[in-house]
């Protein structure tokens, strides 16, 4: 009995986008503590929380010197995951593999 069977492909499909279109994120970690978490890019935006130490997130965007983050994981200071946040650039740090 054959539950899947066996197909056969002369070629691998197209890929849909070309790898230069192609969108990164960057997974990057808060490096200090305590920073205020804004609702946009600036520090006339309104505080959402606070970020502490080594709390994660995927850099969605950038703009004059902040970036938006969405969090990885709920942070220490209980932002719940998914939550999007603005902080300054340089208080955040890129998350590198072991090794690199």
């Amino acid at each position: 009995m054959n539950l899947f069977p066996l197909v056969h492909r002369t070629a691998d499909p197209a890929p849909t986008e070309t790898p230069a279109a192609a969108v990164s994120y960057l997974t990057r970690y808060v490096n200090r503590d305590a920073v205020s978490a804004r609702s946009g890019p600036g520090p006339t935006f309104a505080p959402i929380g606070q970020l502490f130490y080594l709390d994660r997130g995927i850099k969605l965007r950038e703009a004059d010197g902040w970036v938006q983050l969405r969090l990885r994981y709920r942070s220490a200071s209980g932002l719940a995951e998914g939550t999007t946040a603005w902080l300054p650039e340089a208080w955040t740090s890129p998350c590198t593999p072991p090794g690199h």
